[in-house]
C-alpha cells in the first residue's frame, strides 16, 4: 500500500470519526436543549403560580383591612347610639334588641364573621406555601 493510499484511508477514517462525533454532539446538544426548555417551562409555571398566590394573598389582606375599617366605623356608630340613648334620650339602660342598636350589632357580627373567614383563608395560604 502506497503512502497516498494509506493517507486516503486514514483521512476517510478521520472523516467518518468526525461525522460520528458531530452526530453525537448534535444529539447531545438537542437533548440538553430539550432539558433546558423543560426546566425553563417548569420554572415559569412555578413563578406564575407563586405570583398568583401572592396576588390572592394581597387581595385577602386588602379585604381584611376594608372589613376592619367598616367594623371600626360601626363600633363608633354603636358607641354614639349608646351615648345618645343615655344623654339625649335619658334612657336608664340599653339592650341589644333596642331598635337603634340591633341592626348595628347584626352588621358588626356579620363583618366579624367575614373577617374571621378571610383571616383563616390567609393563614391557610401562608401555611401551604
Amino acid at each position: 500500500m502506497s503512502f497516498s493510499e494509506r493517507m486516503n484511508g486514514l483521512l476517510g477514517q478521520s472523516v467518518k470519526a468526525s461525522k460520528k462525533i458531530a452526530g453525537q454532539a448534535g444529539h447531545k446538544a438537542q437533548d440538553l436543549g430539550e432539558k433546558g426548555f423543560k426546566a425553563s417551562r417548569d420554572f415559569i409555571a412555578k413563578a406564575g403560580a407563586k405570583a398568583q398566590d401572592l396576588g390572592e394573598r394581597g387581595v385577602l389582606l386588602l379585604e381584611i383591612k376594608q372589613l376592619e375599617g367598616q367594623a371600626k366605623k360601626l363600633m363608633a356608630k354603636l358607641g354614639l347610639e349608646v351615648y345618645d340613648a343615655f344623654t339625649v334620650k335619658n334612657a336608664r339602660s340599653v339592650t341589644p334588641s333596642s331598635a337603634t342598636l340591633k341592626p348595628l350589632l347584626t352588621e358588626i357580627t356579620s363583618i366579624k364573621e367575614a373577617l374571621e373567614k378571610r383571616e383563616a383563608e390567609l393563614e391557610k395560604r401562608k401555611k401551604s406555601k
